[in-house]
């Protein structure tokens, strides 16, 4: 049978909506990370309990059968996932627990074994595979047995909001591998818990949590999120829109969990409408409301031609870098390899975007948003491949590795997969030939015809095996009107302090990646390009008798 896991987020549960079989046992937002579970080891066994006269505060005052429960997770959470989880449930004849020792559950009935996919903040709701029968009128109390048999520990476990007892309500034990043996008991770390058993009247509206109602800039991919407010709903009618009432991107869709990913990304500087209804086994929710939210403004760069030099901070303003694969699905974790640096390993004023390969490791380097609006645009770039710390007249780097990658992704920078590839540079067969990339740098123009639009541009750089030790450099990051025509620079000569030689001098132009130098010894002849270069001067050797010049701005 399919474990059945929901979600409910929010931060306030309002009891007055509660309906006959909701029972919340605990009022307080204090956190503990421990019980039922702590995810942060491999295994682990709790034990904990709620008295008859508590679950008779809250309304649970005649025998019930117990559907789900509910732990409220104070912390974000997103499918924190925990498998090989088996929960018990009993009577405790007990006041406290006076011992730290392991409760075999053998006289225990065991309600769920599966999968908790954890989120928050927000009550986590588990629908349990055998519903549990039980009566406070006898005046003994509920207990629960949660035992995790995961195996595998996962950094950031979810907390779990708990109010205090003056008895000790909780035993917990946690470790490396499975042991029975004691654990640590604690007046403060029971779990609060919602208790639902079949309802007797239609559930409540939902309220909605994500985004909340008239959210202003709400991010393009946002999820919608809702929680139930009792009555048990199985299941929930969905609308949303730009109509109000909604229902031009989805229309009365049924969904069993209380939350849902569009099948698109939104428009910027839109209002939006959605509707929820629950839905339990007696009928609909009556009343449900119609919620709005706005989306952000658009935050692409529109102004061109664009550069970016690396020279400044870094990385620059709007551009990220996270650790990853170049294989589908593509999926990014945290990650710093991009760094600045010299470009070409020339102490001075021209930096760039490096990326130092030398084993088993990989990254990327992500552009920010850019609103393309002419298929005549281009996007250029220097590339290199250096030896680690070498200039272009040093040793070469290793032209031996097959397993080495660079590559160029066009998205629309909310989600990446292979077919975002628009150019692959590697050593095993690819049209571009990694080593072909030319120590002393190549522009690379890539056309954006098919890319117009909102667009983000991603470099990978990566390696599988330790057989190299390579830098990987980017510069001068341009994108504008292929036919774009920049003036000719007015150059000067003058006289440079530090040597006395000849020194070409001119004003920077406004958005050139670099100024290509010329020469000739007769101007009636070609004029020969000897040098690329990025700053807006240039000392002539002063071996030169005669020679003119002519610079033109890239």
């Amino acid at each position: 049978m399919q474990k059945t896991i929901m979600l409910i987020l929010g931060f306030a549960l309002s009891l007055s909506f509660l309906c006959a079989g909701d029972f919340i046992i605990g009022t307080d937002d204090d956190t503990q990370n421990k019980v039922p579970l702590y995810g942060y080891e491999n295994y682990g066994w709790t034990k904990f309990f709620y008295k008859a006269d508590e679950l008779q505060a809250a309304g649970f005052t005649t025998a019930q059968t117990i559907e789900r429960i509910a732990f409220y997770v104070g912390n974000d959470q997103t499918n924190y996932e925990t498998d090989n989880q088996m929960v018990y449930m009993g009577y405790f004849y007990d006041s406290q627990y006076s011992s730290t020792s392991y409760q075999n559950p053998a006289y225990h009935t065991l309600v769920y074994s599966g999968t908790v996919s954890w989120n928050g903040p927000g009550w986590q709701e588990i629908i349990l595979d055998t519903p549990y029968s039980f009566d406070p009128t006898y005046g003994w109390n509920l207990e629960i047995l949660w035992e995790n048999h995961d195996g595998s520990r996962i950094g950031g476990p979810p907390n779990f909001h708990t109010t205090g007892t003056s008895f000790y309500s909780a035993v917990y034990k946690n470790g490396s591998s499975w042991s029975t043996s004691n654990g640590s008991r604690s007046r403060d770390y029971r779990p609060n818990i919602w208790l639902m058993s079949s309802p007797d009247a239609p559930p409540p509206p939902a309220t909605a949590v994500l985004p909340l109602d008239a959210a202003i800039d709400v991010p393009l991919d946002t999820m919608l999120r809702w929680e139930h407010n009792g009555g048990m709903p199985n299941d929930y009618m969905l609308w949303v829109g730009t109509d109000n009432p909604p229902s031009n991107i989805v229309n009365a869709l049924s969904l069993s969990e209380t939350g849902y990913t569009l099948p698109q990304n939104l428009d910027y500087s839109t209002t939006y409408y959605w509707r929820v209804v629950p839905v339990n086994d007696i009928a609909p929710a009556m009343n449900c409301p119609i919620w709005s939210f706005t989306t952000m403004a658009d935050p692409s760069i529109v102004d061109y031609p664009h550069l970016e030099t690396f020279d400044g901070e870094f990385p620059p303003g709007g551009w990220t870098q996270w650790a990853g694969t170049l294989s589908d699905p593509i999926s990014f974790t945290n990650g710093t390899r991009w760094v600045q640096d010299d470009w070409l390993n020339y102490a001075g004023d021209d930096k760039a975007a490096k990326i130092n390969i030398w084993g088993s490791m990989s990254g990327y380097l992500i552009s920010p948003m850019f609103n393309i609006p002419d298929e005549n645009y281009v996007m250029k770039i220097d590339a290199a491949i250096l030896k680690f710390g070498q200039t272009p007249e040093g040793t070469p780097p290793n032209y031996s590795a097959t397993d080495d990658q660079f590559a160029i992704l066009i998205g629309d920078g909310y989600s990446w997969e292979l077919a975002d590839v628009i150019r692959e540079y590697n050593n095993s067969g690819s049209e571009y030939v990694l080593n072909n990339i030319p120590m002393a740098g190549e522009t690379i123009t890539i056309s954006l015809a098919e890319h117009t639009g909102h667009i983000r541009v991603a470099f990978f750089a990566g390696s599988i095996d330790s057989n190299d030790d390579n830098d990987y450099m980017l510069n001068n990051f341009w994108i504008g009107d292929a036919d774009y025509s920049y003036p000719t620079p007015t150059v000067q000569m003058l006289t440079d302090e530090s040597t006395g030689a000849p020194r070409l001098s001119w004003e920077p132009i406004p958005y050139a990646r670099k100024y290509n130098l010329y020469k000739t010894n007769d101007p009636s002849t070609d004029y020969i390009h000897f040098k690329s270069i990025s700053g807006s001067s240039y000392v002539v050797d002063p071996a030169e008798n005669k020679a003119f010049f002519k610079i033109t701005a890239e």
